[in-house]
């Protein structure tokens, strides 16, 4: 008897009429073989090591041919590939995931570090001298606002400026580099300031929002190449923009994807100061060759168009990053 049973009239999982050998409805197989366990076991490993099932025939042409996968995906072959978005995720994910963790095992940053339960105002204010020959009453209102300040500002140093008569007093930078500056602006650049100082001291902090903030802000990247692509091939009038962001995306995943190999191989005892330059070189070469493969273009007009936005893509990609770590030593 054979353990196959026979195809059925309609689907089991959605009751479309079938027609096929798989349901036109929902996707489904109609032939659902009874098989051994070892079978549930591929299903699983298969499954939980692709998108949508999707992945293991996308993986080889996006290292190959990334351009291919656009080509194919914008021409309306999309069932047997991943869709870029979901693939420039999965990979930029992974990505940054290695990458941070390889940082934090070589320079030793781990998790931040435990919130201080010390009272900085009370400590800092106390070494903060006020003169004697001012009424009681003017030193309890001085040093009310030396704590205010320092609570408000998480314990900067405070500068006590008090004129020969004792009337008045104020508060501001030690050196006033920043007087100049417009109110909204001085704020920022004290507050960058103070990071600065915190991360000399402890770097962890920093490091675990540069972890959240560099990803977000490299978001931007595929916007970014896209738009180049939107102004070098305006005159292709069938390419949509649609069309521009999914060879970005589709390049950054494949970018990511060798960037992924690289980081591998670099762990590589002996053999790791080299064997990671096949992967750079020709991700180097991918990134011309995605817009012949995508656009049709000749060799020429590749090489010349690459260097432009290629060049133009490096300053973009430049100024990101410095974006993701600025916001990181903000927020730090």
């Amino acid at each position: 008897m054979s353990d196959t049973a026979a195809t059925p009239e309609v689907c089991a999982n959605c009751g479309t009429p079938l027609t096929g050998e798989f349901c036109w409805n929902c996707g489904q197989r109609a032939k659902e073989p009874r098989r051994i366990v070892i079978g549930l076991v591929q299903d699983v490993i298969v499954e939980t090591m692709s998108i949508d099932g999707k992945l293991a025939r996308t993986i080889a042409t996006l290292f190959l041919r990334p351009g291919r996968l656009a080509q194919e995906y914008i021409a309306g072959k999309r069932v047997k590939y991943s869709p870029p978005f979901r693939l420039y995720l999965f990979t930029s994910v992974i990505f940054f995931f290695i990458a941070f963790s390889l940082i934090s095992q070589f320079t030793g940053v781990e998790e931040p570090p435990e919130p201080d339960t010390t009272d900085v105002a009370a400590e800092a204010a106390e070494d903060v001298e006020i003169p004697e020959f001012l009424p009681e009453a003017l030193q309890a209102e001085i040093q009310a606002e030396i704590e205010a300040e320092m609570a408000a500002n998480d314990g900067p140093p405070v500068v006590v400026e008090l004129p020969e008569d004792g009337d008045n007093f104020s508060f501001g930078d030690s050196d006033g580099e920043y007087d100049d500056a417009p109110d909204w602006l001085k704020q920022i650049l004290e507050r960058m300031d103070a990071a600065g100082d915190r991360l000399m001291d402890d770097p962890r902090l920093f490091f675990s929002q540069a972890r959240e903030n560099v990803p977000r802000t490299m978001l931007m990247a595929p916007i970014i190449y896209a738009f180049m692509l939107v102004i070098l091939y305006i005159y292709r009038r069938k390419f949509l923009i649609y069309d521009h962001l999914v060879v970005a995306l589709y390049m950054h995943a494949a970018l990511y994807a060798y960037l992924i190999v690289i980081l591998v191989l670099s762990q590589f005892p002996v053999v790791g100061g080299w064997i990671w330059l096949p992967p750079f070189f020709w991700g180097v070469v991918q990134s011309y060759a995605v817009l012949r493969q995508a656009y049709g273009s000749n060799w020429f007009s590749v090489i010349i168009k690459g260097l432009l936005i290629n060049t133009t893509y490096f300053v973009m990609l430049t100024v990101l990053i410095s974006a993701g770590l600025g916001l990181a030593l903000y927020n730090s």
